[in-house]
């Protein structure tokens, strides 16, 4: 685990003990096993955050963390695509595109840039095939968020001549 890994688990108001242990407290009301019956992997995830960060209290500052998640070329290339298709969401959670909204019209222009269909998040999503999965569990859009961040980018709808 990294400290940005780390950071986007817990997400802490500051750099000090108190606001750790509040991100903590809130993250395990949010994924304790007893609250949420998918909450075991995730809150070995958030311990393992959470003793990251305490090891390296005075290392971070989470307001100096830019949201801004920088696109591969590759990811530009697919974003550059799509931008103007109008009403749909284009979000990067770590090294993914996950596209939403009214995407039915858009559907062969996903297949032909190599987006895939994710018939239980109804979503397209696109990530450039270096991810290899290694576990049977399936994670929803919010877990997603939570353990990689979540960015949405602007997009530009076309305008009409007339």
């Amino acid at each position: 685990m990294n400290m940005e890994q780390a950071l986007n688990v817990l997400r802490p108001q500051g750099n000090s003990e108190n606001h750790l242990k509040s991100a903590y407290r809130q993250a395990c009301k949010k994924y304790h096993p007893d609250i949420n019956p998918d909450g075991l992997e995730l809150m070995k995830v958030v311990n393992a955050a959470y003793a990251f960060l305490r090891k390296h209290i005075n290392k971070w500052d989470f307001n100096n963390q830019t949201n801004d998640t920088p696109l591969t070329e590759a990811m530009q290339a697919i974003f550059d695509k799509i931008r103007h298709f109008n009403k749909i969401k284009i979000e990067v959670c770590g090294a993914w595109i996950w596209i939403s909204g009214d995407t039915r019209p858009y559907r062969k222009q996903f297949k032909e840039y190599g987006l895939r269909w994710a018939p239980k998040k109804q979503q397209w999503y696109w990530n450039d095939g270096k991810y290899r999965k290694k576990s049977k569990r399936v994670l929803d859009m919010n877990e997603i968020r939570t353990l990689y961040g979540s960015v949405e980018l602007e997009t530009e709808p076309l305008k009409q001549v007339g």
